[in-house]
């Protein structure tokens, strides 16, 4: 599994205070490289804004844990998608990352945002799923499944 986590939850996982518990155990998972992040275009720039990103990010890239994608690639998806916009939110460059990555998980407290990543219109097949935020048994299991999920991120 590969997850976009989306500027709205950065600091779930990337917190001063050590984020959410949800959002630690993402970065556990990416510390022991059982998942990775994947980034580019407008996004990275969001995400730079945070400092203890930018200290992890440095030493991800290097052995796989963050995937950073073409700039112009993302960027001229992004612009196509713009000129054609049929979403709810104001994140074509999230969506243009997904189509471009292919990575189909999205960590977001952004709803419209949510529901434009589910939107099969927007980001095809598979069909985008929703990192689980809530911190029950059963947001756990859920988690976990996608964990596991070998067809949400190719060539991870």
């Amino acid at each position: 599994m590969c997850v976009i986590l989306d500027n709205s939850a950065r600091d779930n996982v990337f917190g001063r205070c050590s984020g959410t518990p949800v959002g630690r155990e993402l970065l556990e998972w990416l510390d022991e490289g059982r998942t990775s992040l994947v980034v580019g275009g407008k996004l990275s720039d969001e995400l730079a804004g945070s400092r203890a990103f930018e200290d992890w990010a440095a030493n991800a890239v290097k052995d796989g844990r963050l995937r950073v994608f073409n700039r112009d690639v993302v960027d001229r998806e992004t612009t196509d998608l713009e000129n054609n916009w049929r979403g709810k939110s104001d994140d074509e460059h999230v969506i243009a990352l997904a189509r471009v990555s292919k990575a189909r998980v999205l960590y977001a407290h952004d709803s419209d945002l949510r529901d434009d990543f589910r939107n099969r219109d927007l980001v095809p097949n598979p069909r985008g799923r929703l990192y689980p935020m809530a911190e029950s048994p059963a947001a756990t299991r859920r988690r976990r499944v996608l964990l596991h999920r070998t067809d949400l991120c190719p060539n991870a």
